[in-house]
């Protein structure tokens, strides 16, 4: 019995992503993380700007990371929307208007005039998260 346990503990950690900082999860899920590299790239696709806003020590940003954002409903609905950014508060190279007290923070911006088109605050389940968009 406790083999079983053992090995449906190893198998379903196989499914899970932990990833060690937001850099790990950009490169994996390749967003980029600089915001006027994304902004540039989003006015030439002529898409909107999804910004993950999230802070060092977050653990509902490192849970949106692992569950939420790697899903593959979710991944494909961004992917095809829009141009992914994620930005870290501690870093402090995004301008002023995404600046948050709240983590994890989701927006969406048009790049043109730079508005905030959406703003979802916090953690969610995936069926929530993709109804907000």
């Amino acid at each position: 019995m406790k083999f079983l346990v053992i090995l449906f503990l190893f198998f379903s950690s196989l499914n899970a992503q932990f990833f060690e900082d937001y850099k790990d999860f950009a490169q994996l899920m390749k967003y980029e993380t600089d915001y006027d590299t994304a902004r540039k790239k989003a006015l030439q696709e002529k898409k909107l700007l999804f910004v993950f806003f999230v802070k060092d020590g977050c653990p509902f940003c490192s849970k949106m990371e692992d569950e939420i954002l790697t899903d593959k409903d979710v991944r494909k609905y961004i992917k095809q929307n829009y141009i992914p950014l994620v930005i870290n508060q501690y870093d402090g190279r995004y301008p002023k208007f995404l600046d948050s007290y709240i983590a994890p923070v989701s927006y969406v911006i048009d790049p043109k005039d730079e508005k905030i088109v959406r703003k979802i605050v916090g953690y969610m389940e995936v069926d929530q998260y993709l109804w907000q968009f």
